[in-house]
């Protein structure tokens, strides 16, 4: 049941206002720890996952795509530490059919968020999706987070499939944290 509102609680308020989202930019900062992905040789023949080294907040991915994708889904799940029996549990669990979302038939919040991390290179997730090189540079999902998640480590899993095989799997870890508690820890 807690988890229910939990789930709740994190619809209706990454659902407020622009002040929200400007406090969240001004209070919390992500940085990410490990970017691992991988593909299926079948559909890409080349990649890049890496985490921007200046300072840890931005991802990019270059992918090749050697077959046109008619059709694709992506699962994107979120994992949040869950004391003090487990590391992780699974608190956001989606699953979107990209060509239908690409339309604007059927979108979902916490999908939402990441297409908008993707800036103008997120209107490459389209259908069909026609081979060729994909850059989907500076990443920045800390944009867009509202501004009521805790300091807190997590995991996201996004999984890219078409009918017959997935076509692209990464797995990310990273951590939440405001800049200036950690400014006062340190001084």
């Amino acid at each position: 049941m807690a988890q229910f509102r939990l789930i709740f609680l994190l619809i209706f308020l990454s659902s407020q206002s622009e002040s929200a989202k400007t406090f969240s930019k001004a209070r919390l900062h992500l940085m990410w720890k490990t970017f691992d992905c991988s593909v299926n040789p079948n559909y890409i023949s080349q990649h890049k996952c890496f985490i921007l080294e200046h300072d840890k907040s931005l991802i990019t991915s270059e992918l090749n795509y050697i077959k046109d994708v008619h059709k694709f889904n992506a699962t994107f799940k979120l994992f949040m530490p869950r004391r003090p029996s487990l590391p992780f549990q699974k608190v956001i669990d989606v699953n979107v059919d990209i060509c239908q979302f690409a339309k604007g038939n059927h979108g979902h919040r916490f999908m939402t968020i990441v297409v908008k991390a993707f800036g103008k290179q997120g209107s490459q997730l389209k259908c069909p999706h026609p081979k060729g090189l994909y850059t989907y540079p500076n990443i920045n999902i800390a944009e867009n987070l509202p501004a009521f998640l805790p300091e807190t480590d997590f995991k996201i899993e996004m999984n890219f499939l078409n009918t017959d095989a997935y076509l692209f799997n990464t797995s990310l870890t990273g951590f939440l944290f405001d800049p200036i508690k950690r400014k006062s820890k340190t001084t």
